[in-house]
């Protein structure tokens, strides 16, 4: 059926990583930043090694072909990461059997993950299947020139906006059509490269006279990203 772009919150989940050499540490580099990362091998990498001491991965020293199955208890995502192909393939049937997700380090599985361009709260991810992750990161350094930082604050705007919207406007269409009043406005755009409390201000002119007055439109709510 092929694969599904998803976006999934891994807070709490244990992902497993098989080998602890440089490939090992680059998935653990990047799964740990999400999740809890357990990294299984009889040696492990200088940098493994330090991240365990920082306290960002727990690293234990185990023989995978006895000692694989039992990591696998409570992981979401296993991560088959040695140097031996043929102990690869007989990790990642393990972990199928045990109704584990795999992340395949030299092909295709059934977790991919991404080339991803963050922008605050708009994410794109880019994928290639396996076929050139050379296009991937090309599709990706081009995405960033065209995808800066003003995308991110546009985004919490309208998040903002929307929940004024929510509770003073009735009318769904006419929440709709306000909002992408102010996407298409190019003078919120430029004000909010300024700031944001000026590009807030000039979206909720967009907003119906009544409501307007209501919306102290020079104060954004606290705590948003503030540019200036």
């Amino acid at each position: 059926m092929g694969h599904l772009p998803l976006l999934l919150d891994l807070s709490g989940r244990k992902v497993v990583i098989f080998g602890g050499g440089a490939v090992g540490e680059r998935k653990a580099r990047l799964f740990s930043e999400h999740a809890r990362v357990t990294v299984a091998s009889l040696e492990f990498s200088p940098g493994l090694q330090e991240m365990a001491e920082e306290g960002a991965v727990d690293i234990l020293e185990v023989d995978l072909w006895s000692g694989a199955a039992d990591l696998l208890r409570e992981a979401f995502i296993a991560v088959p990461a040695t140097s031996d192909k043929e102990l690869n393939r007989w990790l990642e049937e393990t972990a199928k059997a045990a109704g584990v997700l795999v992340n395949r380090v030299d092909g295709v599985g059934e977790v991919t993950v991404p080339s991803v361009v963050r922008r605050g709260p708009v994410v794109v991810a880019i994928s290639t299947m396996g076929e050139s992750p050379a296009l991937a990161r090309r599709l990706r350094e081009r995405i960033e020139t065209v995808l800066d930082e003003g995308y991110g604050d546009m985004a919490r705007l309208l998040g903002e906006m929307r929940g004024v919207l929510k509770e003073r406007v009735a009318d769904q269409g006419e929440r709709r059509r306000i909002l992408f009043e102010i996407i298409s406005d190019d003078s919120v755009w430029r004000l909010l490269s300024e700031s944001y409390e000026k590009g807030y201000k000039r979206a909720g002119e967009h907003l119906p006279p009544d409501e307007r007055d209501s919306l102290d439109a020079g104060d954004p709510p606290e705590g948003l990203h503030r540019r200036d």
